[in-house]
């Protein structure tokens, strides 16, 4: 499945070249739905993240760490492994760049490849007993009384036990 990050400029070729790689791989492209309408890639049949869930063998993922992590907290439940390339400006977990691309994607697609395994954090904000809000997240949660701004009271549990309570502008985790 290929992935770009919405709305940047000078994504249509790469991803394109990404989608030859893997079709010269012997493998099936299947594109976001929201990028391959954003690129106006007809020749592509679009699919859900949710139907990607449900199809892929593996994403690859063109951006910036930001859109790695949108990225992965949408596949998180599906267990699909994510390959990020860079065209962002910081690049941890993007860490394969424009130029090294077409080497890097046709080995990693041959099985020359390590896997880096993320701990994956599931989040829900419950009010009066009843998850409000449920999220899954790779590198942090944050819990904030957004733009109204205020204070915040929250019970942190990890695993079913309580860790502590607290009131504060928000929290980081």
């Amino acid at each position: 499945a290929l992935f770009g990050k919405p709305r940047a400029e000078g994504i249509r070729e790469p991803l394109l070249a990404i989608a030859r790689i893997v079709q010269a791989a012997g493998g099936r492209v299947l594109f976001e739905d929201a990028t391959a309408e954003h690129l106006g890639l007809n020749e592509f049949d679009p699919h859900t993240v949710h139907a990607i869930g449900k199809k892929a063998d593996v994403a690859v993922v063109l951006g910036g760490d930001g859109t790695m992590l949108g990225v992965a907290r949408e596949l998180a439940p599906f267990g699909i492994p994510l390959i990020g390339i860079n065209h962002g400006r910081l690049g941890f977990m993007t860490d394969i760049s424009l130029d090294q691309m077409g080497d890097a994607l046709s080995a990693m697609l041959g099985g020359r490849f390590e896997t880096d395994r993320r701990i994956v954090l599931d989040a829900e904000v419950r009010r009066a007993g009843k998850v409000a809000y449920h999220a899954m997240a790779v590198n942090d949660v944050v819990i904030s009384r957004g733009v109204t701004g205020g204070m915040v009271e929250y019970t942190v549990r990890v695993d079913g036990v309580t860790m502590y309570n607290q009131r504060a502008d928000g929290v980081i985790l």
